[in-house]
């Protein structure tokens, strides 16, 4: 009845171990693309990390190329960035970033842009920001990061199993990587709500993951004892069943982050919200894709490599088995509400004649098998 209504009914039996390479190639591709970018192009660092003045001017009337002359006696350097903004109350701000030499000078070049705007004293918001401050900032950052990422591994590493905390980590430097890349690429500016927002990045792409691994872990436990299943045919069947749930979490996540940003960034022109919504953005997709197409192939290549699931395969092999084959072959029905006799995934390649295969057992929509009926009384 289509692609959608599998989809809803839980019968999805999409062959994702077909495109794990093609993605890994695309991501590998991306990360290397993002590494290239920050050694040649770099990060634009807001003055938050390396110092500088911010004046907010609130008129209606004063443009960049008048402030660029208003400053332009106190250096350089003293405007760099302009951005226009607009309060709640319809107030148009705007906000000219650059570095002076004290704050002193800052002073002194606000009451001259007062004077430019024609603007009450006072009226400019003046803030500066020391080097040793972004500093600062930059190493609680990088010390947040470590100790984040060294407590979720170990907390990985316990509570499922170390092969996938190593899947798990890889991921989300994948994303973090390719995130900051894209900041690197386009020069959007890195900001504190751009750091905050990398730390909330790490903890969706962790939760979208470990809610795959433990539906992995389940069915590794439940399928993996019957002998008749490869770790991919394993993997395959745990990605369909959450694939949805994967699927909506990811656009009930992203429909505020897209409002915010839309709303934030270019109604109102609130540039914390689009630097904090900008990164989410980013980073929630690039978490979604990963748990599906870097930790999960990377988990199933690591484990099959282990001497059970080589075992496995061998045993397969050596019956005639196509062990490439990793369809779940108790989705179809004939008829109302009948399972069909299946094969089980991966042994869907022996001969039905006898090759030393295992016997076919009828098997629900979910993979689970019937509840025996229960004989009418007479």
């Amino acid at each position: 009845m289509g692609v959608g209504y599998d989809l809803y009914r839980g019968r999805n039996d999409f062959n994702f171990p077909k495109y794990w390479r093609p993605m890994l190639l695309v991501s590998l591709g991306l990360v290397l693309i993002s590494i290239l970018s920050l050694f040649t192009r770099g990060l634009d660092l807001s003055i938050d990390f390396e110092g500088g003045t911010v004046w907010e001017v609130p008129s209606k009337t004063l443009t960049q190329a008048q402030a660029s002359k208003v400053l332009a006696p106190y250096g350089e350097s003293a405007a760099e960035k302009f951005q226009e903004a607009t309060t709640a109350d319809g107030v148009r701000i705007l906000r000219i970033s650059g570095r002076v030499d004290s704050v002193e000078t800052a002073t002194k070049a606000s009451e001259k842009l007062v004077a430019a705007a024609k603007l009450d004293e006072g009226a400019v918001k003046v803030t500066t920001v020391g080097p040793s401050w972004g500093k600062d900032i930059t190493r609680q950052a990088r010390n947040s990061l470590i100790v984040f990422l060294v407590l979720i591994a170990a907390y990985i590493a316990w509570r499922l199993e170390p092969k996938m905390a190593i899947a798990a980590l890889i991921a989300v430097v994948h994303d973090v990587v390719i995130t900051v890349g894209v900041y690197s690429v386009f020069q959007f500016a890195v900001t504190p709500a751009t750091v905050i927002s990398f730390l909330t990045i790490l903890g969706f792409s962790l939760y979208d993951t470990i809610v795959v691994f433990d539906r992995v872990q389940e069915n590794a436990v439940r399928l993996g004892r019957t002998g008749q299943y490869t770790y991919f045919a394993i993997m395959r069947r745990s990605l369909n069943q959450v694939f949805m749930r994967s699927v909506n979490t990811t656009l009930i996540t992203l429909l505020p982050v897209v409002s915010m940003l839309v709303v934030g960034q270019f109604i109102f022109g609130q540039a914390t919200l689009g630097e904090f919504s900008l990164a989410l953005l980013i980073g929630l997709a690039s978490g979604a894709y990963s748990s599906l197409f870097v930790a999960a192939p990377l988990t199933a290549y690591l484990k099959e490599r282990e001497p059970r699931f080589v075992e496995i395969r061998k045993r397969l092999e050596s019956r005639g088995v196509d062990t490439t084959d990793t369809a779940w072959h108790g989705l179809q029905s004939t008829g109302a509400g009948t399972a069909k006799r299946p094969v089980a995934a991966g042994v869907a390649g022996a001969s039905a004649q006898g090759s030393g295969a295992a016997p076919v057992t009828e098997t629900s929509f979910d993979g689970h098998p019937p509840r025996p009926r229960k004989k009418n009384k007479r």
